[in-house]
Order: structure tokens, then C-alpha cells, then sequence
């Protein structure tokens, strides 16, 4: 029986396994239409189309994506090359820009969109230049809790460090507990800093969402 693996994401043949995973294990509440749709283009298609050479695929063993971790070494590079070489091209049919939609509670992602609002950290300059790598990282429930995780994660940080990054962030729903234990065992801690003006009166979150960091 073939063994699952660890490889480099291939535009040619992998895109749509990886959409597949993403709208598998996409967090309940935006697990359902439209906002699923609008969250791929959020938090998976932008790193697949413009930073392939930090994507890496877990390999059922018989090419089937079954996992993915996905990132950029630069959340700076990469917010630019977005909103130059992906927002104007988004499908509106899929994605209608926000001023151009009746209200639906989806505007915040649609803003995302054409804005290149992936990162916690993005008006945060200091912060954000110490950490500046960040990723995403799902696998298929049936292949979890079997060690994939760590591995993708070893591999990927192996290629950021190789590419010279001292840092890299991360942002989460706040309740997953055991996305937070997996983090917190890989050495990420909790970002110590106030990120929504104090609104939340927590340190490191931002709305249902928290951020944690990682030094290389």
C-alpha cells in the first residue's frame, strides 16, 4: 500500500485537490456558500497562483493532495503581488466586490479579497518585518493525527529558513483548542501584543480570530 508524502505543490495537476481540501476542512462558520466559495479566495487560491514555490502538498501515494501547508516567506511581497497580479483578476461572479453587493454579513471577506487582507499582522510594520513569513496549513480528517502535520510543518519552515526568514506568524479561529496545542508543540507562542485597539481586551486576538508567532 502506497505510503502518504511530503511534496512540493504542482500547479499542473494539484489545484483543485487543494481547493477540495480547503472546502473540506474550512472552520463551521464559513463552511457554508457563499462564504466558502469567497474564503478560498482568501485563504488558498492567492498562495497557490503566486507563491507556489513555498506550497507543499501532503501525497495520498497515489497523487492525490490530501493535505497542504501553504505560505509566502514575505507577507509584504506577497500583499503586493496580490493586489497586483490576483484582485483584478477575481472572478466577480464568484466574488463580487463589496460596494457592488447587497449587505449579506460577507463584506469583511470580500474586502479581503481585493484588498489582500491575509495577514493579522499587515498594520503592524515592526512586528510584521520580525515575522514576516506566514502560512496555512490543512490536512483531510482521515489523515490527521498520524504525524503529516509535523512533518509539512519541518519542510516548510526548512524552506523559509533556506530562504533566509527569521520569523513567521500565523492566524487561527480562537476556539480551535487543538490547532492551538498542535502550535504551541511546534514552539509558536501566543503574539504579546494588543492587535484590534484593544477592543477585545485580550492580547493576541483580533475579532474570533488569535495570532501566534514563531522565530526561526
Amino acid at each position: 500500500m502506497a505510503e502518504p508524502s511530503v511534496r512540493l505543490y504542482d500547479a499542473e495537476r494539484d489545484f483543485d485537490d487543494c481547493i477540495h481540501v480547503f472546502r473540506t476542512t474550512a472552520d463551521v462558520s464559513v463552511s457554508r456558500e457563499p462564504a466558502i466559495t469567497i474564503g478560498s479566495f482568501i485563504w488558498c487560491r492567492p498562495y497557490l497562483l503566486l507563491s507556489p514555490s513555498t506550497c507543499f502538498v501532503l501525497d495520498d501515494g497515489n497523487g492525490r493532495v490530501v493535505g497542504y501547508i501553504i505560505g509566502t516567506s514575505s507577507t509584504v511581497d506577497f500583499m503586493a503581488s496580490w493586489r497586483l497580479r490576483f484582485a483584478p483578476f477575481v472572478d466577480k461572479n464568484a466574488v463580487a466586490r463589496p460596494e457592488n453587493h447587497a449587505p449579506d454579513g460577507l463584506k469583511w471577506m470580500r474586502k479581503a479579497v481585493y484588498e489582500a487582507d491575509c495577514s493579522m499582522l499587515a498594520n503592524l510594520p515592526l512586528l510584521l518585518s520580525q515575522y514576516p513569513g506566514h502560512f496555512h496549513i490543512d490536512i483531510l480528517p482521515e489523515f490527521t493525527g498520524r504525524g503529516y502535520g509535523r512533518r509539512m510543518m519541518e519542510i516548510f519552515l526548512s524552506k523559509l529558513k533556506e530562504l533566509g526568514v527569521h520569523g513567521l506568524h500565523l492566524g487561527m479561529v480562537r476556539s480551535n483548542e487543538g490547532a492551538r496545542k498542535f502550535y504551541e508543540r511546534l514552539g509558536f507562542d501566543l503574539c504579546d501584543q494588543v492587535l484590534d485597539d484593544g477592543e477585545s481586551g485580550e492580547l493576541g486576538r483580533a475579532g474570533d480570530a488569535v495570532c501566534f508567532l514563531k522565530k526561526l
